[in-house]
């Protein structure tokens, strides 16, 4: 697949553009709108279906490791999967990431930041174009019934609040004390940069 890196600076957005493939669906995925399901490989090269955590809340995360932020992305989300666990939270990532490197690639920052949730490959996009992900990183959160309830991309300031209280939300749970303190400090906007998704070849 050809792609093409452009950067472009902006003042609110922190993310990486995928360019439209034939496949894909014009936006993604709406809320009220039933979740596909798919199977994919995990890093340990197990097969894992979304239709196995079938009646639980799921947040659904798509990423590349090559994005100068997919580290603390990584990172917030584990800290939510610790905190919504108890609750029954199910916390999935797919990395985008081509080229026979790709695994490596992945294994080295799930490791580098403890990362202890699934993470599977999509190397040829087949999933992020079901779900319609126009920008990386991009996450959905589905409820016990299947459907999105939630969609956001890119990394800004306020993601883990707007996040955190989407995933409590699902889960028909009041946001943790913890979590609401949290959100009342000072938060620091990483600089904006986008880009269009894909690195030359």
């Amino acid at each position: 697949m050809t792609v093409r890196i452009c950067l472009l600076v902006a003042l609110l957005c922190t993310s990486i553009i995928i360019a439209p493939a034939e496949e894909s669906v014009d936006r993604p995925l709406s809320p009220g709108t039933e979740a596909p399901d798919f199977t994919a490989n995990t890093l340990e090269s197990v097969p894992l279906s979304l239709s196995q955590w079938e009646g639980r809340v799921i947040a659904l995360n798509f990423f590349i490791t090559w994005y100068r932020d997919a580290g603390e992305h990584l990172k917030m989300l584990e800290e939510l999967r610790h905190r919504y666990g108890k609750d029954g939270i199910r916390l999935l990532s797919i990395s985008l990431d081509e080229g026979e490197r790709a695994p490596e690639e992945v294994r080295s920052l799930v490791a580098d930041r403890d990362i202890a949730h699934p993470v599977v490959l999509d190397p040829k996009q087949e999933i992020a174009r079901t779900y319609g992900v126009r920008a990386l990183p991009a996450i959905f959160v589905i409820d016990h019934t299947g459907k999105v309830t939630h969609y956001q991309e890119g990394y800004t300031e306020g993601d883990e609040r707007r996040l955190s209280q989407a995933i409590a939300a699902a889960l028909e749970i009041e946001v943790p004390e913890k979590a609401e303190a949290e959100d009342t400090e000072e938060e620091v906007l990483a600089e904006p940069v986008c880009g269009c998704f894909g690195r030359e070849e």
